[in-house]
């Protein structure tokens, strides 16, 4: 019985949540491994009802470290925990449990690190190179697209040619869990990205990918992490280029520009609003150091 709730979860987050695989997976792990503490640990438990405090303590406990014994860091034990407790809400939502176990143990606090970003000079130097080959134009209009539309990497390697259009200047995106958006793009991508179209053919198509290989073939998100480093070393660019910095930058640039918080989570298809929140910190940043370097009294030493 008790892994039979196991199965509803995951069939809950694949078909109605419509979940990424690696995220199923994840929770699969996680709950897989519980379910292996319970089993061993306290071998009469037959119901998920069953599991109180002690229970929850040597989960917690077991969930402190890998298979080796080594101590896992804060983070990784956070996000094991939070899928538990996911779990456990599951339970309680279908009546199966009256409250959540889960808030009888605290999970550790977790550092986050505000995303990387490059600057606007980085990228200009990156976009001002001159290109050389079709791969390199290529390569550039991905720059582009990347930086005018905050695409995750999945998300413009899946990208085929009828989801560009260049006369209502937008591109639709196949994002997590399936879920599809509309993204504008702007008038430098649409330059760039018609200016490879051009070339495309060279390519020698085998599938309607937008972004080809030299195959013919769809790129891999691989592929493009080792192109834009090249890009990078061209251009002298100390930074290494890649394209979750280009989705971070476009994010944070938005909001410096003035853009509210839902438009900038709908552009960049975060399912929650929390997640588009850590730019706010990236954007307080910047406005420290604009204060910093303008306010008369600001870099005054404190007697």
């Amino acid at each position: 019985m008790l892994k039979d709730f196991i199965d509803r979860y995951l069939d809950k987050l694949r078909f109605e949540k419509r979940a990424s695989q690696h995220t199923i997976e994840s929770y699969q792990r996680v709950l897989t491994k519980a379910l292996e503490v319970l089993e061993r640990e306290f071998s009469d438990l037959k119901e998920w009802k069953d599991v109180k405090l002690e229970q929850m303590r040597v989960i917690q406990r077991e969930f402190n470290f890998d298979a080796d014994l080594n101590k896992l860091n804060n983070n990784s034990v956070a996000h094991d925990l939070y899928a538990l407790s996911s779990f456990f809400k599951f339970l309680v939502s279908v009546e199966e449990i009256p409250d959540n176990p889960f808030s009888l143990i605290k999970a550790p606090k977790i550092k986050r690190h505000l995303p990387k970003i490059l600057s606007l000079t980085e990228i200009d130097a990156i976009l001002s190179l001159n290109p050389e080959t079709i791969y390199e134009r290529r390569d550039l209009a991905i720059v582009e697209l990347l930086f005018s539309s905050g695409l995750r990497v999945s998300e413009l390697v899946g990208l085929d040619l009828e989801d560009y259009d260049e006369f209502v200047q937008e591109v639709r995106v196949l994002g997590k869990g399936s879920k599809q958006r509309v993204v504008p793009v702007n008038d430098s991508a649409i330059s760039r990205i018609n200016d490879y179209l051009l070339i495309r053919e060279s390519f020698e198509p085998k599938e309607p990918a937008l972004f080809l290989n030299r195959f013919g073939s769809r790129l891999t998100t691989r592929a493009v992490e080792q192109n834009l480093l090249k890009l990078c070393d061209k251009a002298s660019v100390s930074a290494h280029l890649n394209p979750h910095k280009l989705r971070h930058s476009f994010a944070t640039e938005l909001l410096q520009g003035g853009a509210d918080l839902r438009s900038v989570q709908e552009m960049l298809g975060h399912a929650s609003l929390a997640a588009t929140q850590i730019y706010t910190h990236l954007d307080f940043e910047h406005l420290k150091a604009v204060y910093n370097n303008s306010h008369p009294l600001a870099s005054r030493k404190k007697n």
